[in-house]
């Protein structure tokens, strides 16, 4: 029993001090919510986000509320305004984390939805993860939400730029946008240039600089 209780001791100052401030960080194009703790990746969910006409919003807010178990209580968009109790048909499913008036991070009834754009503005989770990450935050965790298509990254002496689908339409997307986000990698590598941006709806990874060798 010593030995047992000495364990759960040691696992939970391990998972305080790795969970020691944690951020959430969501990029909605990319449809992930990731966890940063002091700048550091530590966790990535799937995420269903809000539709074209139902935007999840942008910006810089902080839990201001959980709750177990929520009842859901539906919105003006609803001819049938019966409270949903908590269970198998309450589409906030198990889990819900307010982070601005109306709109939270919660669990659903419609697995299939994750990691697409179909949710009325908030975050929906697979249960079983929005039940840990219920856990691992707590009420006053930063959440940012931006919205960037172009993403840039080094690997393999190389640079590579991630484009990706503009489901709101804010037409934001050209090589013009490209060269300024290069510019912090300028010194070190040296930009393509027979490289294409794609202009359809897909994800693509395409390489656009290398290493200088001067």
């Amino acid at each position: 029993m010593r030995i047992l209780m000495m364990v759960a001791l040691l696992l939970g100052y391990f998972q305080s001090a790795v969970w020691a401030s944690p951020e959430i960080r969501i990029n909605i194009p990319e449809l992930v919510l990731r966890v940063y703790d002091n700048g550091k990746l530590v966790k990535e969910y799937p995420v269903a986000l809000g539709t074209s006409y139902e935007k999840t919003p942008v910006g810089n807010y902080k839990i201001s509320s959980k709750e177990e178990n929520p009842t859901w209580i539906p919105g003006s968009g609803f001819s049938d305004k019966t409270p949903v109790p908590p269970g198998p048909d309450n589409p906030l499913g198990s889990r819900w984390m307010e982070f601005s008036p109306g709109y939270g991070i919660h669990g659903t009834n419609k697995d299939w939805d994750i990691q697409y754009p179909v949710s009325g503005g908030c975050i929906r989770m697979h249960n079983a993860d929005v039940e840990e990450l219920y856990e691992l935050v707590d009420v006053g965790t930063p959440v940012t939400v931006t919205y960037q298509t172009l993403l840039l990254k080094e690997r393999n002496k190389s640079i590579y730029l991630t484009s990706l689908p503009d489901i709101y339409n804010h037409k934001d997307g050209s090589k013009a946008k490209v060269s300024e986000l290069f510019k912090p990698y300028a010194k070190k590598y040296k930009l393509l240039s027979n490289w294409e941006l794609p202009n359809d709806q897909v994800r693509h990874e395409t390489k656009i600089g290398v290493a200088r060798q001067d």
